[in-house]
């Protein structure tokens, strides 16, 4: 798998420049080299790439979180950012292309992720509130075999091996070429001491006709089966104790079953200045689960003990198909550009909500005393269904000098159709309509400080009812989010990168009700400032550092009648990061790395009466880069939760899970 970023002008680059890069105006590729120095710092907000590096730390371009391969580096992730679930706002991108995330992509399609928030969201036509995770497909630019074997637990009696592979490979002529991957491990442990085993499989063709057309298509399949996960709920005012991480406290025959797919067609031009260019994409992304199980430990007590219970939910399904058509028009002149964009969506998304059944497992206690259940008999009954169907047309326009100044602003108007099908009852509808916008300026102050501010009002998804509400698995209804942030960036050097955002986001917010149900009942508002430093402090140093302090406030009539607190359950005002990764040159392929972050307190009930401790995770590693028969050779080894810490963590429905314990992980990989 290559972490190589696309270049631009490859005609099998995934991703189009949304804005030319400064050498692309006639006008400067006339300037010499320290003008070209000066534009490229004061743009640099606009033309940010992924540099070709093996390790998540040294692509990374700011600290909001980015990741290569099976390593990845931020203070955000692909779930989570500025506070929110983003895996339940539904904000992806694929191959720069449009898509409802059903599940994950596959490894064995993706060879990076970042996450676009703040500066590096400023670029997109059409950006999300809570910021968008943007998926890189497998390149075919070259010819490459790489292969890795790995033990994701190396000192254990069982080390649990793991292989990857990846390969591409490209016509003489170079209109055709294809990419792909395989991965899986017959053996693995997850957090909970659950025996799990997982594959995947994913190929990413490509081919190019003419002067301009290029079709990219990707296929991948994701299987995953393991004992299934274990939540904890503590008795009110008590304060868990520390079982041991390893035992599975589960029913052993409890399990999750998935088979996840992605899949799509994307057929664009490649960028040409002063002409129409295209893009359409259709991309599919599907859940079957034939089993998605969960054992609850409820009202634990100070001893451990608890009222155990599992939740046995059979035949859950999401799937997901979203189609894109744009079209652009630029006009670009000596000095400036400006550019038109046109915009058609549609996606439709059907839930298949699981039989579900809850068993009552009795008495237990959290340091391993479980009464066994015998596994249940499958029952045939009827499953309830929802659809939700989105229509969407937009236009956007982008304008930019080469002095630095830019502008960008869109509108969009929107159509949502929602159809619940319930197993025993007759189908219900309701059509919402509303007008989406965006906006963001980018002014220059100096040759080395940059200033923006944005604005956008978006849809989002609300995501699912958790396993504890008793409309569990139940499909919540998109939501109207609104985000507004300004901000600067300073390159006090010309390899080092300083970033400060201060956001503010608004949307509605799901929680329990007296029945036990989970809906939209409070409005949510998160206000903060986010701090990032990323570069090279000297040589063969390269540090990701960065911080985010919010004020996370909710409002409604339970807050102002006091049955609730104003803080939401599960998220945290504070998160810090500080990491590095150190290879000079007289090391010889060499190299160090650790990153620290630390997780600020969470309220873990809805009154705000208590909450989970703040803690720092530390991870460190190293690699060894060398040539095994003529080929690159990497060895890493990289130890997770380095000190051991033992953490709980709890969720915006309240029940906790626990940070897993140190674990040391061991690779080896051929090829590149």
């Amino acid at each position: 798998m290559s972490t190589a970023a696309p270049s631009t002008a490859c005609a099998h680059t995934d991703c189009r420049p949304r804005l030319m890069p400064p050498s692309d105006f006639p006008a400067l590729r006339r300037a010499s080299r320290p003008e070209l120095k000066a534009c490229a710092a004061l743009l640099g907000l606009l033309t940010a790439e992924a540099r070709a590096q093996d390790n998540a730390i040294g692509g990374a371009d700011d600290a909001f979180g980015s990741r290569i391969g099976q390593e990845s580096i931020g203070l955000y992730s692909e779930s989570l950012v500025r506070g929110f679930d983003l895996q339940q706002a539904g904000n992806y991108r694929i191959g720069d292309a449009y898509f409802v995330r059903a599940a994950s992509p596959p490894d064995t399609l993706v060879a990076s992720s970042q996450i676009r928030v703040g500066a590096s969201a400023l670029p997109l036509d059409f950006p999300a509130p809570s910021g968008i995770v943007q998926y890189s497909l497998l390149s075919g630019d070259r010819e490459r075999t790489r292969v890795e074997l790995g033990f994701q637990h190396l000192l254990d009696s069982n080390p649990r091996p793991y292989l990857r592979a990846f390969f591409a490979r490209r016509s003489d002529d170079g209109r055709f070429s294809v990419a792909g991957g395989a991965l899986g491990s017959p053996s693995a442990r997850y957090i909970f001491g659950n025996e799990a085993k997982y594959r995947s499989a994913g190929i990413v063709p490509r081919m190019r006709w003419g002067e301009r057309w290029q079709a990219t298509g990707f296929h991948g399949v994701y299987m995953q089966r393991y004992q299934t996960d274990v939540g904890f709920a503590p008795a009110a005012g008590v304060r868990l104790p520390e079982p041991d991480r390893l035992r599975y406290l589960g029913q052993t025959w409890s399990r999750f079953d998935t088979r996840n797919t992605t899949s799509g067609l994307i057929v664009a031009t490649d960028a040409e200045a002063n002409a129409w260019d295209y893009a359409f994409s259709a991309i599919r992304s599907r859940v079957d689960r034939p089993r998605s199980d969960f054992n609850l430990f409820d009202s634990i007590d100070a001893e451990g003990r608890a009222d155990a219970s599992v939740v046995v939910a059979r035949d859950r399904g999401i799937d997901s198909r979203a189609l894109e058509s744009v079209a652009r028009r630029d006009w670009t002149r000596a000095t400036h550009r400006n550019e038109l964009v046109l915009l058609a969506r549609a996606r439709r998304s059907d839930y298949r909500s699981p039989r579900v059944s809850t068993f009552a497992v009795g008495p237990a206690s959290i340091w391993g005393d479980v009464p066994s259940l015998p596994a249940p008999e499958d029952a045939e009954e009827r499953q309830s269904r929802a659809r939700v169907e989105q229509r969407e047309a937009g236009l956007g326009w982008q304008f930019r000098h080469r002095n630095g100044f830019a502008a960008n602003v869109g509108l969009r108007r929107v159509g949502i159709d929602e159809t619940a099908f319930p197993a025993d009852g007759a189908s219900s509808a309701r059509r919402s309509q509303a007008w989406l916008h965006n906006g963001a300026i980018v002014v220059p102050l100096s040759q080395r400080i940059t200033a923006f501010a944005a604005t956008t009002r978006g849809i989002e998804e609300a995501g699912i009812a958790p396993e504890n509400a008793s409309n569990r698995f139940e499909a919540l209804p998109p939501i109207l989010a609104r985000q507004s942030e300004v901000g600067a960036k300073w390159q006090p050097a010309p390899a080092l990168t300083l970033l400060g955002t201060v956001f503010r986001i608004r949307k509605p917010d799901p929680g329990f009700d007296a029945n036990g149900v989970y809906r939209f009942m409070e409005d949510v508002e998160h206000r903060g400032i986010e701090l990032s430093a990323a570069g090279e402090l000297a040589e063969g140093l390269r540090v990701v550092a960065g911080a985010s302090w919010m004020k996370l406030r909710l409002s409604g009539e339970r807050v102002e009648s006091g049955d609730i607190g104003e803080r939401p359950v599960g998220r945290s005002s504070k998160l810090a990061l500080a990491s590095f990764d150190y290879a000079p040159p007289a090391w010889r392929g060499f190299s160090l790395d650790a990153d620290a972050t630390y997780y600020g307190p969470k309220p873990a009930d809805d009154r705000n009466l208590r909450r989970t401790p703040g803690y720092t995770l530390l991870n460190v590693g190293a690699r060894y880069r060398f040539s095994l028969g003529g080929k690159p050779a990497a060895l890493r080894m990289r130890v997770y939760n380095a000190t051991n810490k033992y953490a709980w963590i709890v969720g915006g429905s309240g029940i906790q899970s626990y940070e897993p314990e140190r674990r040391v992980m061991l690779s080896l990989s051929l090829g590149e």
